[in-house]
Formats: structure tokens, C-alpha cells, sequence
């Protein structure tokens, strides 16, 4: 009999612990997860022509279980798992070394993370991943400078247009977060000329104009917006931002009428014009459905949480803004607050001032009294 087919085993204990996951019950796909691992231990000695398929199976169980963990903040366990799937794994071990390192500094022991990460780059001076890997948690930590120098490694073993693009958005991540917003705004062009996949993020770019009170380079960039829904959204948001409040509200209505079952993305800002335009109870419908479909992302439940902020909800705002907080922490580490302009959309729809200091804690407020350099006269 075919073991790895039979009722119950790899393939069914699989789907069943992403079903559990899908549905957030969180320890019942752990507990499947380790269950998938353990069991394909036990096999891999015995198994002939089938190790490969078998590896395939522990290697995506392994992969999911760690994501799981991330979101649970087990990241002692997260340890554990990278370190054994060191020994199992051989042909990929430095990857697991990689994530393991990473999973230390997420764990608090920053310092053994970053030299574990320092250590693989010296180790395989031709990998490219560790040196960005490595800039990406630098850039977390907010040691800006570490981050550019090792940004500037991971460019020189850049092998390909892909790789090169993602150098670039690192890049840009990192002059944003310097403060060098033109700057910024050049390094996205750059991802996007080595690699297409970017220019759907034209949002980051504006948004973070948006942020910074540039609207003049908001709009510049908002026409680079491929989506009509996130480009009408912010439309909007750029003719409140400067007063014409009834210009912003013709651009809400206009998304409002776009059926968002049309569009393979943008369906949050669907529903952020639906809660602008005080049609909470329709823009929670869709963010409800989305989230028993698996969609699940940290921009949809700070929509629900504002949704329920404009009503005075103080609890249920809460409950979905820690769900947005541990979403967004599972892909920038466990210190990312909600960004910026999340915040200031807060603050153009909720009236209740002692309501929205009660919420500032979930907030990257950095920016709030700081005047970012727009005008990019600082040196590269």
C-alpha cells in the first residue's frame, strides 16, 4: 500500500492544518504541522524512491509551522524547528541557519541573531540572501546605517534582474525610513525598470508622500496606480487632506460604485471609502467575507478597526488593531507598529480624541513632529 496516499497521512494532515490555519485556530495546526514532521522523520529512513516526495512534505509542513509559530510569537520554538530542520534538510542548511538567526533576533537575543547572520554572509561570500536577509532585520532594529552598508554587499552579489529588484526595494525601503523620500521614491523606479512585479506597489510610494504633507509628489506618483480603487481611494484622501471635502467625497462614492468582486486587489481601500462615507455595517460585510476566504491582511483589519472607531467601539477597535499588529509583525518582525498614514486616516474619521489616544500604541508615530526631507538634499 502507498503510504504517502492513504487517508490520514501526509497530504490529508497537510490540508487539514491549513484549514485550521485559514480559520486562526492556531495550536490545532500546530499540533498537525508537527504531527506531519514527526511522522515523515519516522518514514525518510525507509524510503527508497519516495525521499523526495517525502522531503517535499517536510519541507512545506516545516516552511507553514513556522509561520504559524511566528504568528503565535513562539519564536523559542521557531528556534527549535530551524535548528532540527538544520539536520533534516542538509541540501538546504544554511537557509534554516538563516531563519533560525533570524528567529533568535525576533526572539530578543538580537545581538547572536545579527552575528549569526554576519557569520553565513562571510561563510558564502557569493550568497545572495544572506546579506539581505540580514539588511532587512538591520532596517528593523532601525540601525539605518548597518542596514545601508549591508544593503550595498547584498547589491554586489546581485546575479539577476529579480534579485536586483529587490535589492531596490530594499533600498527604498531604507532611504523611507531615513527620511530621504525622493531618494526613496528613485529606488522604487529602479526596482521597477529590473522587475514589473514592483509597479503594483506605486501605493507605498504615494502613500508615503501622502504621510509627509508632499501631495505635489503624491499626485505625481498616484498616477502610476494600476488599481482604480486604491487610485480613487487616495484621490480622495489627497482632496480632504487639502480641503476640498466635497471633491473627496464625489472620489469615495465613485469606488464605492465599483463592484470590488471585479478587481484582484485593492478591496480594503473598497471598504476605507465605504467607512469614509459612513457605510460601516457594508464595509465590515466585505472585510468578514474576506477573512473566511483566508484573506487576512494587517491593512484589512485596520479598515475593520476603523470601521469601528468611527462608532465609539473602543474594544472591538482594539481586538482588530492587536490582529492587524501580529499580521503585519509575522512579515517586518516582532517591534513593526501599524505605518504612518494609517494613523492619519484615524485621525481624519474619528472624532473621539480620548478614544484615539487610547489607540495610539499601536502606531509608528515617528513621523507625527518630524519634517521629512522631501526635497532630497541630503547626500546619498
Amino acid at each position: 500500500m502507498d503510504t504517502l496516499r492513504i487517508p490520514g497521512a501526509y497530504e490529508g494532515m497537510l490540508d487539514q492544518a491549513r484549514q485550521a490555519r485559514a480559520a486562526g485556530h492556531a495550536e490545532v495546526a500546530t499540533w498537525l504541522y508537527q504531527r506531519v514532521i514527526d511522522r515523515v522523520k519516522t518514514a525518510l529512513p525507509r524510503a527508497g524512491g519516495q525521499k523526495e516526495q517525502l522531503m517535499e512534505y517536510l519541507t512545506s509542513a516545516a516552511d507553514e509551522f513556522q509561520a504559524v509559530l511566528d504568528w503565535m510569537g513562539d519564536h523559542a520554538r521557531a528556534i527549535g524547528l530551524c535548528d532540527e530542520m538544520v539536520e533534516l534538510d542538509p541540501e538546504h542548511a544554511t537557509l534554516w541557519q538563516r531563519r533560525a538567526a533570524t528567529e533568535r533576533i525576533y526572539a530578543g537575543d538580537v545581538e547572536q541573531g545579527i552575528a549569526d547572520l554576519r557569520r553565513l554572509c562571510e561563510e558564502e561570500p557569493d550568497e545572495f540572501w544572506h546579506p539581505l536577509e540580514l539588511a532587512a532585520r538591520l532596517l528593523e532594529l532601525d540601525r539605518l546605517d548597518e542596514a545601508e552598508e549591508t544593503l550595498m554587499g547584498a547589491e554586489l552579489r546581485a546575479r539577476d534582474d529579480e534579485e536586483r529588484g529587490l535589492v531596490y526595494w530594499m533600498w527604498f525601503r531604507v532611504r523611507r525610513a531615513q527620511g530621504r523620500l525622493r531618494e526613496a521614491a528613485q529606488a522604487w523606479e529602479t526596482a521597477c525598470r529590473y522587475d514589473d512585479f514592483y509597479k503594483q506597489s506605486a501605493g507605498a510610494v504615494y502613500r508615503m508622500f501622502i504621510a509627509a504633507g508632499d501631495y505635489l509628489n503624491a499626485e505625481v506618483y498616484l498616477e502610476r496606480e494600476q488599481n482604480s480603487l486604491m487610485a480613487g481611494y487616495y484621490r480622495g484622501v489627497l482632496a480632504y487632506r487639502q480641503g476640498q471635502k466635497s471633491r473627496a467625497q464625489r472620489a469615495w462614492r465613485q469606488v464605492a460604485q465599483k463592484p470590488p468582486g471585479d478587481f484582484d486587489r485593492g478591496w480594503e481601500h473598497w471598504a476605507m471609502a465605504l467607512v469614509r462615507l459612513g457605510d460601516k455595517d457594508t464595509a465590515l460585510k466585505l472585510l468578514e467575507n474576506l477573512t473566511d476566504q483566508g484573506y487576512a491582511t494587517d491593512q484589512g483589519y485596520t479598515v475593520a478597526a476603523l470601521a469601528w472607531a468611527s462608532v465609539g467601539d473602543l474594544e472591538t477597535t482594539k481586538a482588530n488593531l492587536d490582529l492587524a499588529l501580529r499580521t503585519r509583525r509575522q512579515i517586518f518582525g516582532p517591534r513593526a507598529l501599524l505605518p504612518f498614514d494609517s494613523w492619519l486616516e484615524f485621525k481624519d474619521v474619528v472624532q473621539d480624541e480620548e478614544l484615539l489616544q487610547k489607540l495610539q500604541e499601536h502606531f509608528d508615530l515617528g513621523d507625527e513632529d518630524a519634517e521629512a526631507d522631501t526635497e532630497g538634499d541630503e547626500a546619498a
